[in-house]
């Protein structure tokens, strides 16, 4: 059952917040549709899936701004947990930059400061110049599939995870690549005073796991939390974000 304190709290049986809102940042395919195994945080928060544009270039800053104007146009007037993933999480710090009295708690997933593997980025906004404003062919699920999941994930919640992206243009993929071949959020990291939970894989194949702990490391109020899920941690059946945030 769901009560309601005096200041109009909704609640569970056990005094848990069941209205908290929370709003996720998405990785590189920018669709907002990723969540869909975290579906015990319906239970404790207020879920938001915030999209990004496909169709032109933008900015992290236009991105953040974007986000905190949907918690205002979604009505809500306290701190939020922004859940980060990939991509994502330079939109989520620098929302934390740039609003951080928006932000109750901020969880970073499997993503970075400044991105590593300049060689491959760097390749992949000279390739992605060359392409079409059309999705990937399915024939090449096959070729990325190592890189994004664990053995352990089987294959309706893969084959979910591709529906829910077949529609991204390749160029919008390519815009991304450049901003993150431009980003470099080190310098700031030691202004976000935001309570972070950095959830890191150890065996990524699309961004090193150094990169998270350097986050943790540099973070002043982060906390590390690593499970071995490869890049799309928030399908894994090891990842349970409720748990993480109850914890």
């Amino acid at each position: 059952m769901i009560f309601s304190r005096d200041d109009g709290t909704m609640v569970d049986k056990h005094g848990t917040e069941t209205d908290r809102p929370l709003l996720y940042l998405p990785g590189l395919d920018g669709t907002g549709r990723l969540l869909f195994r975290q579906t015990d945080l319906n239970r404790s928060y207020r879920v938001l899936c915030q999209s990004y544009t496909q169709d032109r270039k933008t900015t992290y800053e236009e991105l953040a701004e974007k986000a905190a104007s949907r918690l205002v146009d979604e009505g809500i007037n306290r701190p939020a947990v922004i859940v980060a993933e990939s991509f994502g999480g330079a939109v989520g710090m620098t929302l934390a930059l740039l609003h951080p009295e928006k932000i109750e708690r901020l969880v970073l997933v499997n993503t970075f400061a400044w991105y590593p593997r300049r060689l491959l980025i760097r390749l992949a906004t000279v390739v992605g110049a060359l392409t079409r404003s059309k999705p990937s062919p399915a024939f090449t699920r096959r070729f990325r599939a190592p890189f994004f999941f664990s053995p352990d994930i089987d294959r309706d919640v893969r084959r979910h995870f591709w529906e829910q992206t077949a529609d991204v243009p390749v160029r919008a993929f390519w815009r991304r690549a450049c901003m993150i071949a431009k980003l470099d959020l080190r310098p700031r990291l030691a202004e976000i005073q935001t309570p972070t939970l950095v959830l890191v894989s150890p065996n990524d194949r699309v961004v090193p796991s150094k990169s998270g702990r350097e986050l943790a490391a540099q973070l002043p109020h982060a906390e590390l939390v690593e499970i071995p899920s490869r890049h799309a941690a928030l399908v894994h059946p090891s990842v349970n974000l409720a748990e993480l945030l109850d914890r």
